[in-house]
């Protein structure tokens, strides 16, 4: 299988069109329709490009309020699967967390998507378990933090230690 050699640039705001092809490939129905949305308004996007320029993945990321990172959507077009791609932008994203001195990082995966569990749990991910999270942040900011990560029906939230230092001031 050849890996092709990716780097993993930011994204602003402003060219951030030129990634719907990514989503479109990757999603459809309500996912679609909600990661087109997230895209122009989320604070980071990190996009996977080959030498050759042509973007073939993306990670969409955003920094809680309560202090945890959420990964809200990786995409990889089906044709460039399996190849490291995901798991690349992910191993990104778990480390842009980390510098921000974020303790925790969350995902949510659909329950019946394999892939995407197999991808999280393969750096460590767990699967929550019913009240972990307000016990770690207090009843309140987790109710604070699952309005932010907006969750859908069927999905499950998957979380993860990090060993983050505090960011310096």
């Amino acid at each position: 299988m050849m890996r092709p050699e990716i780097e993993i640039v930011d994204v602003p705001k402003a060219e951030r069109a030129r990634l719907l092809p990514i989503l479109e490939e990757s999603f459809e129905g309500l996912y679609l329709w909600h990661a087109r949305r997230t895209l122009h308004n989320i604070e980071v996007v990190r996009a996977a490009k080959t030498a050759e320029g042509e973007d073939v993945g993306l990670i969409m990321l955003k920094l809680l309020p309560e202090g945890a990172g959420y990964v809200y959507y990786i995409a990889v077009p089906p044709r460039f699967r399996r190849k490291g791609i995901g798991g690349r932008l992910l191993d990104d994203g778990i480390s842009y967390f980390a510098q921000e001195g974020m303790p925790d990082v969350y995902a949510s995966v659909e329950e019946d998507n394999v892939e995407s569990k197999t991808l999280f749990g393969s750096r460590g991910f767990e699967k929550l378990k019913g009240g972990e999270m307000a016990e770690r942040y207090g009843r309140i900011r987790s109710l604070l933090m699952y309005r932010e990560m907006t969750l859908a029906p069927g999905e499950i939230l998957l979380g993860k230690r990090l060993d983050a230092a505090p960011k310096a001031p």
